[in-house]
């Protein structure tokens, strides 16, 4: 059985201990939240930029509601869905050498 902190040092290490644990844990929180929050503002920017330049960048509805799925489901789909961002991602280039 481990014996109770009993000096003044001893409990100060404990709360840096337990202060860099919560710190850990937000950290983790926001790096977990981060896929979450990238395909949405990437939605906002695709719509905000809408009309005579999403026709150049080939980013019509279709491409729209691909991301929106992927945005949602690609993490599941594991190795398929890495593979579906990353055409999405290149589809633009691809269209436009074909041009």
């Amino acid at each position: 059985m481990s014996l109770p902190l009993s000096t003044s040092s001893d409990l100060a290490l404990r709360k840096d201990l337990i202060r860099l644990r919560m710190e850990m844990n937000r950290q983790q929180i926001l790096y977990h939240a981060q896929p979450l929050a990238h395909p949405v503002q990437r939605i906002k920017s695709i719509m905000s930029n809408r009309g005579a330049a999403s026709e150049r960048h080939g980013k019509g509805p279709l491409m729209l509601a691909a991301t929106v799925v992927l945005a949602v489901f690609g993490p599941r789909l594991g190795k398929v869905g890495k593979l579906a961002r990353l055409g999405i991602t290149l589809y633009p280039l691809v269209r436009k050498l074909r041009q």
